[in-house]
Parts: C-alpha cells; structure tokens; sequence
C-alpha cells in the first residue's frame, strides 16, 4: 500500500485539494495512474520555483507527520466490517434506522451549532472515510460494526457483559412525580393527590394508567411515565437522587417508595417502577440491548479494536508490505 501511494501522487495531491483526505484516496488502486516527471527516481508531484515535492516527501508529511496511521486504520476498519458481515435485510432495516436516527439528532443539533443538519452529518461522515453525501453507505457500515461488536461481546459474556451488569446497574424505568411546593410539608390538595395515587396502585391499577392521570410530568405522563434507560453513569443526565433511587430497584415490575426533590427545575415527590431491572428482560428488548451494548463498548478504550482485529484475522488479507501491516498494528495495540 505505500509503494501505491508513493506512485499515485497524483490521485493523492487531488485529495489533498479538495477533501483533505489524502491517504484515503489511494484506497482504489485502480484509479488512473498518471506518470510524472522523475527527479531521482522519484515521482514528482509538484514544483515550485526551486522547490520539488516527491511522491516520497508527500508520504512522509501526510502519512507519517499527519495522523496517516489513523487514516489507514479506518480504511482497513471499514473493509474488515465490510468483509466481516454479510448484508441482509435485517441488516438494511436496522441501516434504515440508524440513518433515521442520525438525521433526526442533526436536525436537533443543527440551531445549537449555528449550522445545518447537512453539515454535520457531512462532517460526520467525512470522519469515517465517506462521501459527504453516503449517508446510506455509512448507515449500513454501523449496522455490520454494530453486529460485529455484539458478537464479540456475546462471545466475552463473563468478562465484558456480567461485570458491566454488575457494576453500571442498568435498568428501564417510568414515574409518576406529583408536584409538591414544599416537599417535607404538603398542601392538603398535594396530599390527596398522594394519597389517591398510593390508593390506585394499592387497588391493583396499573402503574402506566395511574401516571397518566396523576403524573404533573408533562414530558412522560402520557406515556405511561416511561423514562426509559438508565444506569450508574447517568447518560441521560437525569437527577442523581431519582438515578440512584431507580438502581436500588433489582426485579422487574418493582416499585419505589417517594422519594423527595427539590431542584432548580422542580420540586416533588416521585414514584419509581422497574419496568425492566433483570439482564436477561433487558437483552430482550433490542434497543435496550444495543444501548448497553454500545456502553459496554464505549466505556473500553480497546474493545473495539479487539473485535475488528479478531475478525481481520479470519480475513484472507495482503499486505503491501509488513510496514502496512506494523503501522496498523501499532495503531491498534494488538499482537499477532
């Protein structure tokens, strides 16, 4: 690969113009070679005055001076999760998904940023090796990286998910919060309202139907209260004492006693049920299996470079040359 990119300079010096991608170019060494002049040996990619620039100088500054290393393990990324899992249709819905889900939380961003929705996900995507319009194309490329990654992890159950269970405590969870202006000292239409949703429940009413009726949570209550994941490390940034509150629950279908806030935001009394607290309940549900498997994921520094590298060896692959290989290596931590 790098006597390719030595000799396609010019594919290379393009790139460098418009995109800025320099190595990713070379990645089809197919593309029209055009031969340049020679000093040296060496092909020559420009000249300016008394200055010459070789496809050699270009390698050394791109590659080994400007984060190459990183440029070429995401190729090699992209093509080992290519290669790796097989496209199906189940694959192209969850594709269709994810694009969904990306263009939904870029059109939410966008005003924060002063930007647009297209802008980022064109930088988005530049990130990961594609076209800035190859939305689908990356899609598609997260669904087999996201089967690739369940699969090593359901091959590392008992180090990777059991200790995470365990520690990070996830769970899903609904509420019914009654508003209370004074939290140690009700008004006596806060306490009827307390006292009718601990009735309701006690008579058997389920939970989701009392939320709707009582819950003053205006973002859950006609849901049902539902609020979805948590764990320990709060990554929906939810109060810390409702965070804490909803891992002491450990079965599912449990339910909280009140538990008290006051915060800038509100002040009041709420109720917690466990709608989800069991490891084999959680997996079941396929959005909170790939939310704990992405947080699995997230919190190792080199999982992800474990499974790819795993699956590359089951890869017929060749190398240019061992530097190739080395650099990728070294980049990636991983022995033979």
């Amino acid at each position: 690969m790098i006597e390719i990119l030595k000799k396609q300079w010019f594919v290379v010096l393009v790139a460098v113009i418009f995109i800025g991608f320099a190595i990713y170019c070379v990645y089809d060494t197919n593309k029209g070679k055009l031969p340049g002049k020679k000093v040296d040996g060496k092909e020559v990619v420009a000249t300016m005055k008394d200055y010459t620039l070789t496809a050699d100088d270009l390698y050394t500054s791109l590659y080994k001076e400007n984060n190459g290393a990183q440029t070429l393990y995401i190729r090699f990324q992209n093509l080992v999760i290519d290669e790796s899992v097989k496209t199906d249709d189940a694959l192209k819905t969850r594709a269709d998904e994810i694009a969904k889900t990306l263009q939904s939380q870029a059109e939410s961003m966008a005003s924060y940023y002063s930007t647009t929705a297209e802008t980022l996900i064109a930088s988005q995507l530049k990130s990961y090796g594609f076209e800035e319009d190859d939305l689908d194309g990356y899609a598609l490329m997260a669904a087999k990286n996201e089967k690739l990654r369940d699969a090593y992890i359901d091959a590392h159950k008992d180090e990777l998910l059991t200790p995470f269970y365990k520690d990070k405590k996830p769970r899903v969870v609904s509420h019914i919060l009654i508003k209370v202006a004074d939290v140690n000292n009700p008004t006596k239409e806060e306490q009827k309202k307390i006292d009718e949703v601990e009735k309701a429940l006690k008579d058997g009413t389920d939970f989701a139907e009392v939320a709707k009726k009582y819950s003053d949570d205006t973002g859950s209550k006609d849901n049902g209260g539902y609020i979805g994941y948590v764990d320990s490390t709060n990554p929906s940034k939810l109060v810390q004492s409702f965070v804490d509150a909803s891992l002491k629950l450990t079965k599912d279908g449990e339910v909280s006693g009140w538990g008290k806030e006051s915060n800038d935001s509100y002040s009041g009394w709420h109720m917690i049920k466990a709608d989800k607290a069991q490891l084999d309940t959680l997996l079941k549900d396929k959005d909170v299996k790939n939310q704990i498997y992405s947080s699995i994921a997230s919190s190792s520094n080199d999982m992800s470079f474990k499974y790819i590298w795993e699956a590359a060896k089951k890869l017929d692959i060749k190398y240019a040359n061992d530097d190739v290989k080395k650099d990728i290596m070294n980049y990636m931590g991983v022995e033979e």
